[in-house]
């Protein structure tokens, strides 16, 4: 609570965005992909140098077990230590690892912690609401009051930041889960969005802090945008409610073999559930546009250093 109170301090400070951080390597350990990033604040603005990703599936490795396997455990441990020559080879002194979901879930994550030990990485497996705060750094750079998703792999935070505090809510259905459950077994796509759109309903509707805020901001959801604006680049884009209603409406019109082709098109697992997400949250909490930014949670560890260098 006492860290807390301080970063909301330093957040309101006239001096909380000045403070230049220098590189800084960050892990970001996700459910479904790792990735490596090297960036700092500089001028009270964020600048990446570097950023790998790899695909490494630990949510489905653990999902139906609960433990992460050995053999994922070995590959963690290779990845942490290619990302760490990466920083040593830049000289970088400073690195740090946070790791989401799935590790907090799994029944052995001690066995993730030994591994970080041994490398002497520092690392953080973030609770529900540490993710939450970290998803609102990494899209606003500590700019309060606004409101801000995080649509991850397994789970999906909601975060408002103001001089009263961070409000956050988590719930687990984020793109994978869902695609699993809706998208995967419907004959079409009205039905996977029918079906998605009402399981959103139960959660979105208590989240009314969500409402009325200076704007409305979106983490990993730049895929989303790249399917719909056909371009690569889609950093500080803004993407309309209307743009995504009319997308939806499209495809809720394809036949059942239309479907089933897109289905199996690249990437689409993670697009078609962000999308009817992208849609529900804009009509739940009003707002006509939405602010990506291709930046990841691993980013939200430079900000914070930045903020109480």
């Amino acid at each position: 609570m006492v860290s807390l109170l301080l970063l909301i301090g330093l957040l309101f400070s006239s001096s909380a965005f000045s403070a230049d951080t220098g590189l800084m390597c960050a892990i970001d350990m996700g459910s479904n992909n790792f990735r490596l990033i090297v960036g700092e604040m500089k001028g009270g603005k964020y600048v990446q140098h570097h950023f790998t990703k790899d695909k490494l599936g630990v949510g489905d490795d653990m999902s139906e077990t609960g433990v992460i396997s050995p053999p994922k455990l070995k590959q963690i441990h290779e990845t942490l230590k290619k990302y760490l020559d990466v920083c040593d080879s830049k000289g970088i002194p400073s690195q740090m690892a946070v790791a989401t979901a799935a590790f907090r879930e799994a029944k052995n994550k001690g066995e993730v912690a030994k591994i970080a030990e041994s490398l002497n990485l520092p690392l953080g497996i973030a609770s529900e609401e540490r993710e939450s705060q970290l998803a609102y750094l990494v899209s606003t750079l500590g700019k309060p009051n606004l409101a801000v998703i995080d649509n991850g792999s397994r789970s999906i935070e909601l975060v408002t930041y103001s001089s009263s505090g961070y409000q956050w809510d988590v719930f687990n259905l984020g793109y994978q889960i869902a695609f699993q459950q809706f998208f995967e077994p419907a004959r079409t796509f009205a039905e996977a969005h029918d079906g998605y759109r009402k399981e959103l309903a139960r959660y979105l509707s208590s989240a009314g802090f969500m409402k009325n805020r200076d704007g409305y901001m979106g983490v990993e959801m730049e895929d989303v945008a790249r399917y719909l604006l056909a371009q690569d680049r889609v950093d500080g884009v803004l993407i309309s409610l209307d743009m995504v209603s009319r997308k939806i409406a499209t495809l809720r019109a394809m036949s059942e073999v239309e479907f089933s082709q897109l289905k199996r098109a690249k990437d689409i697992d993670q697009i078609l559930p962000r999308l009817v997400v992208l849609e529900q949250t804009l009509i739940t909490f009003g707002y006509r546009e939405i602010q990506v930014f291709e930046r990841e949670l691993g980013v939200g560890l430079i900000v914070e250093k930045g903020l109480n260098y």
